[in-house]
């Protein structure tokens, strides 16, 4: 946190004990409020954007707590839709953090005054007169303002990583009006978290590959011994992917039942993602309009799967399911066949 406020009094020096108050709220709350109504956010920001044109801003400045500003007067260069940045915004204005976390991130401010060349009693006197209001949401300084004219929206900072997926995907939506994209790659690699991400700024629909798993009837020695045969791509093909573009429902296989759960109706939207391990087997691939590879060092691996399932449940990865998904991404060719790999 120390760093983004130096990064900030580099960026601007004549900035104000304020404007580091409400860079210290972003990080901790977002947007701090929810966005509202879509329309009406879609109109603000080209409101906005007419106003303040087209500059050499970097796109992106770090605020911390997994947010981002994203400068206004470089949105032409970056190619982005409205439509996409006004989903971003909203991302960021979901509810999160704490006062706690707030200040903490506080008695950084106050500890470091001296080095962001702020006087200690003027930053005391803020933050004092700020709490007692109960923190609400700040404006800049009026210094702020009229030297550097802020014209940002939050995002996700996945945004930043991730620029390139969000650009091919609105080059899709103006050139076919659709896109349907499918997250392959290691386990532990973001695939879920990059999907469910991409269906809240989309308004898209979302399926997980881990809904079409084998039943055991089918899982046969030679079924097993393919690569990626322990996925029932036949029925997702039959299922999902020959369907897309129309109303329809689907049966997701349910592992700890070994049953399929109710049907689950889908409504066509413009974007379409498929997130998960097989999803680009060969039978699937060519249903999709962009494909997308997610990458993960074996240490890093390891250690997510063992925070987020444990270690008997990564015992099972090491021994089982890692060698299998290694297998085919090798035999098939899957990283090769994307055109984008993170």
């Amino acid at each position: 946190m120390l760093e983004i406020l130096l990064e900030e009094k580099a960026r601007r020096p004549e900035t104000e004990a304020r404007d580091f108050c409400k860079l210290l709220y972003q990080s901790e709350f977002g947007g701090g409020h929810l966005p509202g109504d879509a329309a009406v956010q879609l109109a603000r920001l080209r409101e906005e954007c007419a106003v303040c044109g087209a500059g050499n801003d970097v796109p992106f400045e770090r605020v911390g707590g997994g947010l981002l500003r994203l400068n206004l007067r470089a949105l032409p260069a970056l190619k982005l839709r409205k439509e996409t940045v006004c989903g971003l915004f909203a991302c960021a204005c979901a509810p999160r953090g704490s006062v706690t976390g707030l200040e903490k991130k506080l008695d950084i401010l106050r500890a470091n005054a001296a080095r962001l060349e702020l006087d200690e009693e003027t930053v005391a006197r803020e933050v004092d007169a700020w709490r007692a209001a109960g923190y609400p949401a700040l404006s800049h300084s009026g210094v702020y303002r009229a030297l550097y004219h802020p014209a940002y929206r939050l995002v996700p900072e996945a945004t930043g990583r991730f620029l390139a997926l969000f650009q091919a995907i609105d080059a899709l939506l103006e050139r076919k009006g659709r896109a349907r994209v499918a997250i392959d790659g290691n386990s532990g690699a973001g695939k879920s978290t990059l999907g469910a991400l991409l269906a809240a700024v989309y308004g898209g629909n979302l399926y997980h590959m881990d809904d079409f798993f084998l039943p055991p009837e089918r899982k046969t020695t030679a079924r097993l011994a393919e690569p990626g045969g322990n996925v029932d791509w036949e029925r997702f093909r039959d299922e999902v992917l020959s369907r897309l573009g129309a109303p329809f429902s689907y049966r997701p296989w349910r592992c700890h039942a070994e049953a399929l759960d109710a049907p689950v109706a889908v409504s066509p939207q413009a974007v379409e993602i498929v997130e998960g391990v097989y999803s680009l087997h060969p039978a699937l691939r060519d249903a999709y309009d962009l494909r997308v590879f997610l990458a993960i060092e074996p240490e890093a691996q390891r250690e997510r799967i063992r925070i987020r399932s444990g270690e008997a449940l990564l015992r099972r990865f090491q021994e089982k399911w890692i060698p299998l998904e290694n297998a085919y991404f090798a035999r098939l060719g899957v990283r090769e066949c994307c055109q984008l790999v993170f």
